[in-house]
């Protein structure tokens, strides 16, 4: 084996490993998967500014001169590689034998592991440099072993709702901050110890209003309710509150139906005793947050409620958002969305 091949390979087992330890990395994604593909292309630009020369503002006659490019540096056959234009989109077809990243690409997931196509992530950061203009991309290989990637102009932010800045921690652009479950069910208790008679709806107005802020700024990010909704549960699973699963979800008719697996609150209650003194679903802080969740991307007032809980025996906790009756609205749960 040369020194090329293996160098080849290198790269192969160093995105595979990446990928596999980010699956397990807090607040990972396929953004964070997205930025590391775009990267090397990001500092190759910036190291070869001098050799490389894009005389065109086309996309494919751009992409095609950065493949020309990594051709001249014994990187790849740019002949490998056809390029289209279907619109506004650019389509790209390579044989996955042919591809240096094919290691990667067949293994990271057999293995679990996110994944994300290193190619179209070049793609996207020379379009991003040479255009100013983003990218999102798809690929699928289809059963003959041919990869067929999309890349489409898109004008959402680049950004993740989990982020940090700096040494502070920021969820939706507000700082945030991390609490282990014994402090958590510390406030809780305190809450059910001073005002018991006024827990359940505490709980339900503070998921209410932390949910807020997140499903603004989700919305602002992904136009589409459904892609909405499973973007907000995904930050559900990565900030500990349970893993939620989408069963259905009818924005005309303003329903959704979610499964939430090891909830906080059902896990609090069996550890530390339920919050209430007779028998009930315990989760309705999570059920505030799934309300205000649904009332954003639609635009229309919601409730939700808890209809079986992991807490009283259940195999998960299972939650109906649907739309609050007119001659209930001075009736229900507070619902203020304003976010001081």
């Amino acid at each position: 084996m040369n020194d090329d091949v293996i160098s080849k390979e290198i790269i192969n087992y160093l995105y595979m490993s990446i990928c596999k330890t980010l699956k397990n990395v807090p607040f990972s994604n396929r953004y964070w998967v997205e930025q590391i593909m775009m990267g090397p292309a990001q500092y190759i630009l910036e190291e070869y500014d001098d050799e490389l020369h894009f005389t065109s503002k086309n996309p494919v006659e751009v992409c095609i001169t950065f493949l020309d490019f990594l051709e001249s540096k014994g990187f790849l056959l740019s002949e490998d590689y056809h390029m289209e234009e279907f619109g506004d989109d650019l389509l790209v077809h390579v044989e996955r034998d042919k591809c240096i990243y094919r290691k990667y690409c067949m293994h990271a997931p057999e293995e679990g592991s996110l994944f994300y196509c290193a190619r179209v992530g070049t793609f996207q950061a020379v379009l991003h440099k040479i255009l100013g203009k983003n990218y999102e991309a798809t690929v699928e290989t289809d059963q003959s072993g041919i990869c067929h990637g999309k890349l489409s102009p898109t004008t959402k932010p680049k950004e993740e709702i989990v982020n940090r800045d700096g040494h502070m921690l920021k969820i939706a652009g507000r700082r945030a901050i991390l609490l282990s479950h014994l402090t958590f069910a510390s406030l809780l208790t305190s809450i059910k110890e001073h005002a018991p008679h006024t827990l359940k709806h505490v709980l339900y107005d503070a998921g209410y209003r932390s949910g807020s802020s997140v499903a603004l700024k989700t919305k602002s990010l992904y136009p589409d309710p459904v892609e909405c909704l499973q973007a907000l549960l995904d930050e559900i699973k990565n900030l500990g509150l349970g893993y939620v699963e989408l069963i259905s979800f009818n924005p005309s008719h303003g329903r959704a139906r979610l499964r939430c697996y090891d909830s906080i609150q059902a896990f609090i209650a069996k550890e530390h005793g339920s919050l209430y003194r007779t028998p009930q679903v315990n989760c309705d802080f999570l059920r505030g947050i799934f309300a205000s969740f649904v009332s954003i991307i639609l635009d229309e007032e919601i409730i939700c409620e808890e209809m079986d809980c992991q807490s009283i025996g259940g195999d998960y906790c299972e939650f109906l958002a649907m739309p609050l009756p007119k001659n209930l609205l001075d009736k229900e749960e507070p619902r203020d969305r304003r976010i001081d």
